[in-house]
């Protein structure tokens, strides 16, 4: 009977155990939310609004022609391929959320919770390999043909040349990116392992061989820049009870509506700055540098309140009329006593009672 209980209540004990971490494991438990990616991007770009994705982040990248996944090199890791961004900035964008060209603004990035070695989508052929970010609408395990990535989001090398430490300079100019497109086809494995996201993408043979190095898997904990906070454990990279990942999106685009952290609706951000006297400030808008006066030409002056009382007497009570001598008011002129015929003065009459005076 006693071996019975104390099996039952072993029993009870595992299964707490594993309800608590899968509480303890999830993205908002672990600390990522849109306040998280606001206070840390903020002093690297600008938050705008998409009209088809809501609240976006947009780098403060100068380079002409600039794309993402570019500035950094690949990395092998027990998760896939892992992307180490050379960006201060990079843990978050790159691995969190996606990029997208908006029509307006350029790449921008759509906000994500959920943590991956890179959000891409691989290409291969026989001697060239890109890679592209996931469109917004990426679903891991859905196929769904609005979230393939187009021909124009995707970065080529050559295939000798994926392992490089510093990709910028290998990668193929545009002009001749659409002829190593057509020569490619996709390769997409971005799956949910042991309740963490992984993208193998890419033969790891194919690579070693190409390259001419040895390719093992590094533990994701002893990669750098990869996380918000530096190196972590697997429970604050966890997918939580969302059991298989099947339906996972890559994005989940925050509306225009939510105010951004610590910000009333008047303070939030318009689209970047093109003065070269301008810097971002925390609230993503422009502000002007120091030793420069701010442009006051469109402030519209308006009367105060108590200004305009003044102006407007309330009906059924005269304006109050300054008294003769003050500064600012003129004496009101002399009035000389009516008289009759024969220059006499007129009997006074007594003065009328005003409808508000009390008797």
């Amino acid at each position: 009977m006693r071996t019975g209980i104390s099996r039952s209540i072993a029993i009870l004990a595992v299964a707490v155990a594993l309800t608590l971490s899968g509480v303890l494991v999830s993205p908002a438990e672990a600390g990522v939310s849109f306040d998280l990616f606001y206070s840390n991007l903020s002093p690297h770009g600008t938050w705008q609004v998409s009209a088809q994705y809501g609240r976006v982040w947009r780098p403060s990248v100068e380079t002409p022609g600039w794309s993402p996944y570019v500035d950094g090199h690949w990395v092998y890791t027990d998760l896939g391929w892992s992307w180490v961004s050379d960006y201060p900035w990079g843990a978050i964008p790159y691995h969190y959320g996606t990029w997208v060209a908006d029509p307006e603004s350029g790449w921008v990035w759509v906000p994500g919770y959920t943590w991956a070695p890179a959000w891409v989508t691989f290409r291969s052929g026989p001697d060239y390999v890109g890679w592209a970010p996931v469109a917004p609408g990426f679903t891991v395990g859905v196929s769904v043909g609005l979230a393939v990535p187009v021909a124009s989001s995707f970065v080529f090398v050559s295939c000798h040349d994926f392992l490089s430490p510093s990709l910028h300079g290998s990668v193929i100019p545009y002009s001749r990116a659409t002829g190593v497109y057509t020569n490619t086809r996709v390769v997409n494995n971005l799956t949910v392992r042991n309740n963490v996201v992984v993208n193998r993408g890419l033969d790891v043979t194919t690579i070693a061989r190409a390259s001419g190095r040895r390719v093992e898997a590094v533990p994701i904990e002893r990669v750098s820049r990869v996380a918000p906070e530096g190196r972590f454990n697997r429970s604050e990279i966890a997918v939580g009870g969302k059991g298989s990942g099947h339906g996972l999106r890559a994005a989940e685009p925050v509306p225009a509506s939510r105010p951004i952290p610590g910000s009333s609706r008047r303070d939030e951000p318009g689209p970047p700055k093109s003065s070269p006297h301008a810097v971002q400030g925390k609230n993503g808008g422009g502000v002007p540098s120091p030793g420069r006066r701010p442009d006051v030409r469109r402030r519209e002056l308006k009367p105060e309140p108590e200004m305009r009382r003044a102006q407007a007497p309330p009906p059924g009570r005269a304006a109050r009329r300054p008294e003769a001598g003050t500064s600012g008011a003129a004496p009101h002129p002399q009035v000389r006593p009516a008289r009759n015929r024969s220059g006499h003065p007129l009997a006074k009459r007594p003065p009328s009672r005003k409808p508000h005076e009390s008797r």
